[in-house]
């Protein structure tokens, strides 16, 4: 697994993404990825990029760029390091009213039950550290 982010073209909430992927799709991935033609490099793009993928819709910064790294960003400005993580209650993610019941039914120690609306929403909830876990069919995965 990688252990820092990828390069990421972001654009406004508003923008039509789609329609940036379209214009920069048109371009030929040796031209837009190479910076040599202008005497610098990384100019616009790396120019180790291979390709542009378009994430999905749900996908914001920091899913894509993952909490540890918003963390270290947040420590850099502040000029401190981040705090070492602590012991704490397992926040478990349901779906449905009835996973909500008999998760809060269990009462087990040290665990608290998180309702979202999808397994989608979950899965943001734990990327987010807003939750951390939930069961799912392999066919959710």
């Amino acid at each position: 697994l990688l252990k820092e982010p990828r390069h990421a073209v972001i654009s406004r909430k508003d923008a039509d993404s789609e329609q940036i992927y379209k214009v920069l799709k048109q371009i030929p991935d040796s031209e837009l990825f190479s910076s040599a033609a202008f005497g610098g490099k990384d100019l616009m793009f790396s120019d180790a990029a291979t390709e542009l993928i378009e994430l999905p819709k749900i996908m914001d910064s920091f899913l894509y760029l993952r909490e540890d790294y918003h963390e270290a960003m947040r420590a850099l400005r502040a000029g401190n390091p981040p705090p070492p993580p602590q012991d704490r209650n397992i926040e478990w993610c349901t779906i449905s009213h009835a996973e909500q019941q008999k998760c809060d039914s269990l009462q087990i120690p040290h665990m608290e039950c998180r309702r979202a609306s999808s397994v989608e929403e979950c899965i943001q909830k734990i990327m987010r550290k807003e939750a951390d876990a939930i069961a799912v069919d392999g066919g959710q995965v």
